[in-house]
């Protein structure tokens, strides 16, 4: 048998290594690239219409006032625990769990009605599911503003006890700035099209429901160093006061792919609060699904400076915005399993 010698053999060992890396190499392109896409195709079907966030449509709120005289074809989706519907509920409401609300809308075929209009005990839980809702495209949700607790007398405390001052301690005025341009979080899903991703991702912030994504003060105490924290405020309020470390970011125009939803970081929890927490609800939602880790603060800014809300015009009042609107009761069924709202 031929022997070669260690001069001529090394060479080819060489050029194998260097095929087999080259070869390593390409894989891992390859797959950075098809994770990639897949972030593209969700972000892609998101954006698909321009813009998702807007002041007005995030979510579209109706008062009690208006509900109560509504005439036009509409449905109410009561999002509360079942004990709670049937000790209460406005009449021709549909009491629904959260994590149903999805298959319910498709099985009822809800977009033949002009308005359908989501209901809980204070507002929150009903913005969290209307993103749900809007973000598979339905264009005809609506939350009850204040929830329940506008509609009767009987439900109002919730947002009574909770609007308060106690956070007047923790108000700045200086301005803090955004991040720069970041990248986008990376979406690994086992679906291929950005619809059948959204839709996943979807389902499982729906199953999870409204209580894992809701935070209070202490929280943003016991985790500042790893919070980056949104003002969703009008700027006029935001100038005056705010949060201390909060970023402004404004809600007539921000955290679309093509403002500064880039600016948000990968690395850190979000947590987002509003005037009364239906724009936070909604927005967590909507962050959550684009693959980042999103939360709301419980309440809003009427949770910890409700005085400087109503300076505004805002904030809630419970003279002006609680009513006496008349309701039903139905026999409780005891349920099993299922979310409901988290308590809010």
């Amino acid at each position: 048998m031929k022997k070669y010698g260690l001069n001529i053999v090394l060479p080819f060992v060489i050029l194998i290594l260097i095929i087999v890396s080259c070869s390593n190499e390409n894989k891992r392109v390859e797959t950075e690239s098809f994770v990639k896409s897949k972030t593209d195709k969700l972000y892609d079907e998101v954006f698909k219409n321009g813009n998702f966030l807007s002041a007005s449509n995030s979510p579209k709120l109706i008062n009690a006032v208006d509900l109560y005289s509504l005439k036009t074809n509409h449905l109410v989706l009561d999002l509360r625990s079942a004990k709670d519907y049937s000790e209460g509920h406005i009449a021709g409401s549909v009491n629904v769990k959260i994590n149903e609300l999805i298959d319910y809308a498709q099985a009822k075929g809800i977009s033949q009605y002009d308005k359908v209009i989501l209901v809980c005990y204070t507002g929150q839980t009903a913005s969290f599911s209307a993103a749900v809702l809007q973000l598979l495209a339905y264009s005809n949700i609506y939350v009850l503003k204040w929830g329940m607790c506008s509609w009767n007398k009987k439900f109002s405390e919730r947002w009574e006890k909770e609007v308060s001052d106690n956070g007047l301690s923790k108000i700045s005025n200086k301005d803090f700035p955004k991040n720069d341009s970041l990248y986008q979080p990376i979406i690994k899903d086992k679906f291929y099209s950005g619809k059948e991703i959204l839709k996943a991702r979807l389902r499982i912030v729906s199953d999870e429901g409204f209580a894992p994504i809701a935070v209070n003060l202490n929280y943003l105490d016991a985790y500042a160093k790893k919070t980056y924290l949104i003002s969703y405020l009008p700027e006029e309020i935001y100038k005056k006061y705010h949060l201390k470390n909060s970023i402004y970011y404004s809600p007539e125009n921000s955290l679309n792919i093509k403002t500064d939803l880039l600016t948000l970081p990968t690395d850190k929890t979000i947590v987002v609060y509003s005037p009364d927490a239906h724009q936070s609800s909604f927005i967590a939602v909507y962050l959550k699904v684009l693959g980042y880790d999103a939360k709301t603060l419980k309440y809003g800014a009427d949770g910890f400076m409700n005085s400087k809300m109503i300076e505004f015009g805002y904030g809630f009042k419970a003279d002006e915005d609680v009513h006496n609107y008349p309701v039903e009761k139905s026999v409780y069924v005891e349920e099993k399993g299922g979310v409901h709202s988290g308590g809010c």
